[in-house]
């Protein structure tokens, strides 16, 4: 009998001890999963923003001139009491909320804060009819959120000053790279336009109706019945399609759809990179 009294007297000792140091553990343990947790959701948000969010705001979030503004900005996710957009609208939840919410209802019509983003916000939420998942938008909320931290402490990076190569398409540009011109283009969102949908003509050959790509169709296009520009020749083409969208717009596309500000936001090279890529496209 003394035996079991003994052994019953060890469990309950060994029981308290564990149960005590599971208490004292579980706030670390909470905090493991939770940063596991939250690093899974970046994860799975960097992996959607890749895929539906860059061709308009760009790779980095840094928004794109003339298509969508900046995600990765401090006046959207830092700011005592709120973030300067959040106070400028009147909004009266947190920023991960209004995130979330412009996100999952999209915006129906283009932002009067925005007067140089003249496109709406697609509808993404599946309780609004869009094609993702609430899990899926907390995702993307948590991969916004997680740029915050960098403007935290003031340090904002400051914006490059670029002189712009103006609209005279007869400005002589400097040699091109077409390694860079693709990444420019990537980085601007052009392909969002120009080779995953149809908002603008299509640069590939397989979706020309001829079979040409943009840097085929370049070399002639400007000889064209209903040419309405100025270029004389494929480089001169694709510079004024780029500096000035409007002089010539190939039906049945819309005018202004276009971004018009690459007049300023691009340097000379970088205009020269990017006729350097288009013409490689045949």
């Amino acid at each position: 009998m003394t035996w079991r009294v003994i052994l019953g007297t060890v469990s309950i000792i060994l029981t308290t001890i564990l149960f005590g140091y599971v208490a004292i553990t579980e706030q670390d343990r909470m905090e493991d999963f939770t940063a596991s947790y939250t690093s899974r959701q970046i994860e799975s948000g960097g992996a959607l923003f890749e895929n539906n969010c860059k061709p308009c705001h760009g790779l980095d979030g840094k928004g794109i001139e003339g298509v969508a503004p900046a995600l990765n900005a401090a006046d959207l996710l830092v700011g005592t009491p709120k973030p300067p957009r959040l106070v400028e609208i009147g909004w009266a939840g947190s920023t991960a909320d209004y995130i979330r919410a412009t996100i999952a209802g999209g915006r129906p019509r283009p932002s009067a804060a925005f007067a140089n983003y003249p496109n709406r916000m697609p509808t993404w939420g599946q309780d609004y009819g869009g094609p993702l998942r609430p899990d899926q938008i907390n995702s993307l909320v948590t991969f916004i959120m997680n740029w915050a931290p960098a403007y935290a402490n003031g340090a904002v990076e400051p914006t490059p000053v670029v002189e712009g190569v103006g609209t005279d398409i007869a400005t002589e540009l400097p040699t091109g790279d077409p390694t860079n011109g693709k990444a420019i283009t990537e980085a601007k969102g052009c392909v969002g336009c120009h080779i995953s949908s149809a908002v603008g003509p299509a640069w590939l050959a397989s979706g020309d109706a001829k079979g040409e790509g943009v840097g085929t169709r370049a070399g002639h296009r400007f000889q064209d019945e209903g040419y309405t520009g100025k270029a004389t020749s494929a480089e001169q083409y694709l510079f004024e399609a780029i500096v000035q969208p409007n002089a010539y717009v190939i039906p049945p596309f819309q005018p202004s759809i276009m971004p018009q500000t690459f007049r300023n936001s691009l340097s000379k090279q970088d205009v020269a990179d990017v006729i350097a890529y288009l013409l490689t496209i045949t």
